[in-house]
């Protein structure tokens, strides 16, 4: 008999409220997005749409650690793109799945052309420890 954590779809279990920033935003407009919010991305649009994300440690490595100047680098330029996403209605099973096949740690959540949320492994380690093991094999 399946339980009810088995059962759960990504929708809920998701963080509804997304960081978002236009490409052309600089590192240091990003940077103090995720320090007022709290968040370790930024979802990066173009014309309002997704076309991006930049983590933490993204800054970290690609402006900070190559000694660029964060006020000159604009966000297209050290985002992570094309975006993997899933839809709110799949199961959290596929979420662990996705991000285990491509070694990431956030999808972005569409719902059609709309993003409705973004899926972390700590929202699963959460709501579900058990399905980290498919994220972070321990084989």
């Amino acid at each position: 008999m399946a339980t009810e954590v088995e059962m759960l779809e990504v929708g809920d279990i998701m963080t509804p409220k997304v960081v978002t920033e236009d490409e052309d935003a600089p590192t240091t407009k990003i940077s103090k997005a995720m320090e007022l919010t709290g968040v370790g991305s930024v979802v990066i649009t173009k014309g309002g749409k997704p076309v991006g994300i930049i983590t933490d440690r993204d800054i970290a490595l690609k402006v900070t650690m190559a000694d660029r100047i964060p006020s000159e680098i604009k966000a297209k330029e050290i985002m992570s793109s094309p975006l993997i996403t899933i839809e709110s209605d799949a199961p959290q099973e596929r979420a662990c799945v996705l991000m285990a096949e491509n070694g990431i740690r956030r999808l972005l959540v569409m719902d059609g052309d709309e993003l409705v949320g973004i899926i972390s492994v700590r929202n699963i380690l959460t709501r579900n420890p058990a399905c980290i093991k498919t994220v972070y094999p321990t084989e």
